[in-house]
């Protein structure tokens, strides 16, 4: 049996697939870095990694731009409302669900005695019905609990299920969108300035941190052309993304970074907005199809592959836990592939068809 190749949705969206892809496994090697530097040795690496938690806040400005690019004008009735949700509830629920229950499963096998496994504010029963419901970044938990990287996909459904109220702003103008963008992060800047700055929220309304770069990104898409105009732009995207590694290992504030974050997205989006480009954004694109994948699957590797073999049963250290945690990085990519291909798009296909009349063979042939 072939399998099917991995593609790009479309090619107006290139770079910022690209970026996607990247910022996914940053992401994953920011949670495996507990082990990558178990041995305290790589000092550098170990502080310029502890600033790729900001690549979700770069996944939030892409993911208001694809809305705003796919969905401007288009919620106009209830009906067309109901459906989007019901399509964002297909494409994440399944793969969210199902890894929540990967966890529930461990945390069963650890309350059994069977697993040496108890950690009462991540296996929080009391909020296993907020994240099946996905609102358990919007202050309703304690803590990250069962899939903890599930709270920015709470986040992003809070500004899905908000998406007409956002689109009514955007309806109003550039200015009116700029205005909110630039005024919610001054607000939640504000908010945060005497303790742990609003890019640290997660369980603790990560849903508001989300707000700010969702916004950008729908800023982004009214101003695409002005943006088209920056020379050499997705050079400019690579080179902002550079310079956001080199100043997270110089310990730069998080809040200037999260500056270059955005800024990183906005080149993304000029470079898109300039046209099809070969290159290495071309050639990444697809494996874009991967991220949210990567993204939601790489905490079971970190608990299972790297916590209880890698240093529980084999008490790996130093060079030997690193390859190890570079073989997993690896192949956490096919584990993916046939994640997406086997269940996540079957299900998605089922959820987003449920309830709704099956085409008949003569209207597909219409």
């Amino acid at each position: 049996m072939r399998l099917p190749p991995l593609k790009p949705d479309s090619d107006q969206m290139l770079h910022l697939d690209a970026l996607r892809i990247v910022g996914a496994v940053m992401i994953v090697v920011f949670h495996f870095n507990r082990f990558i530097n178990l041995d305290g040795q790589w000092r550098l690496a170990d502080d310029t990694i502890k600033s790729f938690s900001l690549i979700v806040d770069l996944f939030f400005l892409i993911s208001g731009y694809v809305m705003a690019a796919i969905y401007t004008g288009k919620l106009t009735t209830a009906a067309k409302y109901r459906d989007f949700l019901q399509k964002r509830l297909a494409r994440l629920g399944p793969l969210h669900w199902a890894t929540m229950l990967v966890f529930v499963a461990i945390a069963a096998l650890g309350w059994a005695g069977l697993l040496n496994e108890r950690d009462p504010s991540r296996y929080d029963v009391g909020c296993i019905p907020q994240n099946v419901l996905f609102i358990h970044a919007w202050g309703t938990c304690k803590a990250q609990t069962w899939n903890f990287v599930s709270w920015a996909i709470s986040a992003e459904m809070g500004l899905y299920i908000a998406l007409p109220a956002l689109f009514w702003i955007t309806a109003r103008g550039a200015w009116a969108t700029a205005t909110t963008a630039i005024g919610s992060l001054i607000l939640l800047l504000w908010i945060s300035r005497t303790g742990e700055t609003f890019s640290q929220w997660t369980y603790d309304f990560g849903v508001a941190r989300a707000v700010p770069g969702f916004m950008l990104g729908m800023l982004a898409f009214q101003l695409r052309d002005a943006l088209a105009k920056i020379p050499y732009a997705r050079f400019v995207m690579w080179g902002l993304l550079a310079a956001f590694i080199v100043a997270s290992g110089m310990g730069a504030s998080r809040t200037s970074l999260l500056f270059v974050i955005y800024a990183v997205g906005l080149a993304g989006v000029a470079a898109d907005a300039q046209g099809v480009q070969g290159g290495v954004s071309k050639a990444m694109a697809p494996w874009a199809q991967l991220s949210f994948s990567l993204y939601l699957l790489h905490p079971i590797a970190l608990k299972v592959a790297l916590n209880w073999v890698g240093f529980g049963m084999w008490r790996l250290n130093g060079d030997a836990m690193r390859l190890w945690c570079l073989v997993w990085i690896v192949a956490l990519f096919p584990i993916a592939y046939l994640s997406l291909i086997s269940f996540e798009r079957p299900a998605r296909d089922a959820l987003a068809n449920l309830g709704k009349p099956k085409k008949t063979s003569s209207s597909r042939a219409a």
